[in-house]
């Protein structure tokens, strides 16, 4: 967030309330808000205030959490499949993890490309959904790992396709800003340009395998799938259009489902400074740094620093709309 500070005076004894203001969630909410604001997905003060408490009760949720209900759900609106391998463009989005799930249970067997960081975090989580599933350990002709960041992944997971795995890989898993190098897409989401590894329209030229995108959100408890049909990558030249065509499944999406992708923070500090561009009327919102009573503009993203009695009727104000949990 672009700070401005200004000099301020000791700052007091926080209330609980209060200092939920200056919480990763919080910090996390608001940029996610104002890059949406930034998307015009958000047409109303009432409109914000509504996807903020979204935000906040999504993040309250626990991650990646059995749900069977859900589960249910989301294999009954999978579309029927032939034994054909294929790959799974995925994104971190709504209740991802029940992918790999879903799939073992239609009886596909899996590589699952991961960074070494997420496979110490994850790794454990998708073995006990495949006991959860069928009552026993997996075996690595069913499931298996391929670290994204050890050795050439693409030649493994080459390999796991030529031996009848599907592949999932999260497109988003690395989103960067600026100039495209070697092996890198420029694509576009809504007003932002993003640049996205080509490791999966290359591995699908390669391979002459299909690439299948698929979005899983959920909706007042119901899952909500968006898959689209095979499509295959003819050329090199070809990568970039396959890259944004993955991701043009996003642009479908509500701002209600939108609030549920992980990257959104990530957006937000990517953004070119909007500073000299007029996005209309300053939206402020408080928050805390290191006990500084701030206020942040979902408008442009700039905050600025207060004083802890100014930042006390900003509180109270805002605690009124019942955004506060």
């Amino acid at each position: 967030m672009n700070s401005i500070f200004q000099h301020l005076e000791p700052a007091p004894d926080w209330t609980n309330d209060e200092l939920y203001l200056g919480t990763d969630r919080w910090y996390r909410s608001l940029k996610s808000i104002s890059v949406l604001y930034r998307w015009a997905l958000i047409h109303s003060n009432d409109d914000l205030i509504r996807l903020l408490r979204m935000r906040q009760s999504w993040l309250a949720q626990q991650q990646y959490r059995a749900d069977d209900n859900l589960l249910d759900q989301l294999i009954s609106s999978w579309p029927l499949l032939d034994r054909q391998p294929r790959i799974w463009a995925c994104m971190h989005i709504g209740p991802y993890a029940m992918i790999a799930r879903a799939l073992m249970i239609l009886g596909r067997k899996l590589a699952i490309l991961l960074r070494e960081d997420v496979f110490e975090e994850q790794g454990q989580i998708y073995l006990q959904q495949f006991k959860l599933s069928f009552g026993r350990e997996a075996v690595e002709a069913e499931l298996m790992f391929i670290k994204a960041d050890r050795g050439n992944p693409l030649l493994k997971l080459r390999e796991a396709l030529f031996k009848g795995y599907d592949v999932i890989i999260f497109i988003d898993g690395q989103l960067h800003f600026g100039e495209p190098g070697r092996g890198w897409a420029r694509i576009k989401l809504h007003t932002t340009d993003l640049l996205l590894r080509e490791g999966a329209a290359a591995l699908a030229h390669w391979t002459g395998t299909a690439i299948r995108p698929l979005i899983v959100t959920t909706i007042a408890g119901q899952i909500k799938l968006r898959i689209t049909e095979d499509f295959c990558v003819k050329s090199k030249a070809n990568y970039s259009v396959a890259m944004q065509q993955i991701f043009d499944l996003l642009q479908t999406l509500d701002a209600e489902e939108l609030l549920q992708w992980e990257c959104l923070p990530t957006i937000f500090e990517g953004q070119a400074d909007p500073a000299d561009k007029k996005l209309g009327e300053a939206i402020w919102l408080p928050f805390l740094v290191g006990g500084t009573g701030m206020l942040f503009d979902i408008a442009t993203g700039i905050s600025v620093g207060i004083g802890a009695k100014e930042f006390e009727i900003a509180f109270r104000k805002f605690k009124k709309i019942g955004v506060i949990p």
